[in-house]
């Protein structure tokens, strides 16, 4: 589910502008064109209420932005983090309670670049 939500907010224009539809669950295909994106899920929690769950649901999610050279990487992480940054609302028929960063990292010095962004995304289980 919280994949559908992700490529829903991450097909913004100003997000597709850099990146099109090149945003994929995992891992990037071999030989992917630059700059692309992969996502997953790296903990997810459902809460609970006197043993029932509430619906409510905790994501922690990890972006890797794959870009040719650092600069790009970083332009591509800068609009993701502006996109998502505490953003409420419903998503890929999913009702978001909120998104926050928890980090961003270079991922290897080598090119091309990798920055991995982690988000804790809070949402609503149908």
């Amino acid at each position: 589910m919280i994949g559908a939500v992700l490529v829903e907010l991450l097909a913004a224009p100003e997000v597709a502008a850099l990146v099109g539809d090149r945003v994929y669950p995992v891992e990037l295909p071999g030989e992917p064109e630059l700059p692309a994106m992969a996502y997953q899920v790296v903990d997810e929690k459902r809460h609970q209420a006197a043993r029932r769950p509430t619906g409510g649901v905790r994501s922690l999610v990890q972006l890797s932005i794959v870009a040719p050279d650092y600069d790009a990487a970083y332009a591509v992480a800068w609009v993701v983090r502006r996109r998502l940054a505490r953003w409420r609302g419903v998503a890929g028929g999913v009702l978001i309670y909120d998104t926050l960063e928890e980090s961003s990292q270079d991922a290897g010095e080598s090119t091309p670049h990798m920055v991995a962004m982690t988000w804790r995304i809070y949402w609503k289980e149908a």
